[in-house]
């Protein structure tokens, strides 16, 4: 039987074979025995006994397991070695990982400000710097995630220099922080992202949807920004500001657009109902201003779109209208070409705008 892997727990693979000739030796075992079963010299053995006695695995033995003449004493040169049972030490381990951990975590503020105060004394005029480079940019953006103690505003929109983290978001509306989001209707182009929004809604977050965003944005604690400065992909670069008026004035921008945006449906139990995508799009497309326009829809686009609007997968689009997925799938590539849309909920916001819905 191999093991589980204990890489977690600080146990390296030489110590994890160790570990397991002693788990299976109920008497005991001392060094000359992991050698003689195992893969390791006598070096390797004692520096693995040792750690794992450290992290309360093993203990030493007072029992020597019986010879042919009797119950052999235990030699003082050769101690024996035998495993804690795992149901103790293991969740006391985890439990003392946990603690570290979270020790460092907590760590992360202070690390940061010393961080930022070397470069503030080797730059003292340098409130507002240029970041550039997915790297960079991504790395600021975490750093303001993780700074927030209080209050967390963002501009939501393509292109994506870094893959979101639910987790970091989760972990700050855990602590109290107000975290408050606008996001266009391009937001929502990756698969599951309306879900994924609507979920951080139901921890806490308050967000919201516009038909475009002149930006991408991120303000922590009114203090400080990060700004987009350009939307190439391949070159992303951005505004990182402390600068008093500059952030005031973000965060005035983002105020703006926070009024007149439309409030996402929140999800407050895991799969739970699909949202009202032809309510929502119905409000933004108002919101938007813009007037309507176009050609009457045909009585299957209209179908069409009702249905996507109401959320409904392809396979129970094509089970509603009777036709193939396939057929279904070239139709609504059509129907995102003729409303100039990249996405289903992009395609709702558009033909509410035409009042197709």
């Amino acid at each position: 039987m191999s093991l589980p892997s204990l890489a977690a727990l600080g146990v390296d693979p030489v110590a994890a074979e160790v570990y397991e000739i002693v788990l299976t030796r109920p008497a005991g075992v001392d060094v000359a025995g992991v050698v003689a079963v195992g893969r390791v010299d006598r070096g390797a053995a004692t520096t693995a006994l040792d750690r794992l006695r450290e992290l309360g695995l093993v203990h030493r033995s007072a029992t020597a397991p019986p010879d042919v003449g009797g119950a052999a004493a235990p030699s003082a040169d050769a101690p024996r070695w035998a495993a804690v049972d795992p149901r103790v030490a293991v969740p006391a381990l985890v439990s003392a990982r946990a603690d570290a951990l979270s020790a460092a975590r907590a760590s992360t503020a202070v690390l940061a400000e010393l961080f930022d105060d070397t470069r503030r004394r080797d730059h003292p005029s340098a409130t507002t710097r240029t970041v550039s480079g997915s790297a960079d940019v991504g790395d600021w953006y975490s750093r303001l995630e993780l700074r927030a103690t209080r209050s967390f505003l963002a501009f939501d929109r393509p292109p994506y220099v870094v893959a979101g983290n639910e987790s970091t978001e989760r972990g700050s509306l855990g602590r109290g922080v107000r975290w408050r989001a606008v996001y266009t209707v391009d937001s929502f182009v990756a698969e599951g992202r309306w879900q994924g929004v609507r979920r951080l809604g139901g921890h806490g977050e308050e967000a919201r949807i516009t038909h475009d965003l002149p930006v991408k944005l991120a303000v922590a604690d009114e203090s400080i920004a990060l700004v987009s400065i350009g939307h190439d992909p391949d070159r992303p670069e951005a505004l990182v500001t402390e600068s008093p008026a500059l952030v005031a004035a973000l965060g005035e921008l983002f105020e703006q657009r926070w009024r007149t945006a439309v409030p996402v449906p929140v999800e407050s139990v895991p799969g739970g109902d699909a949202p009202d995508w032809a309510a929502v799009a119905a409000r933004v497309a108002a919101a938007s201003g813009r007037p309507e326009a176009g050609r009457a829809p045909t009585p299957d686009e209209r179908d069409l779109v009702a249905l996507i609007a109401a959320g409904a997968t392809d396979e129970v689009v094509a089970h509603r209208l009777g036709v193939s997925v396939r057929t279904v799938r070239r139709r609504l590539h059509d129907l995102l070409d003729e409303l100039g849309a990249s996405n289903r909920f992009h395609a709702g916001v558009e033909a509410a705008r035409r009042g197709w819905i």
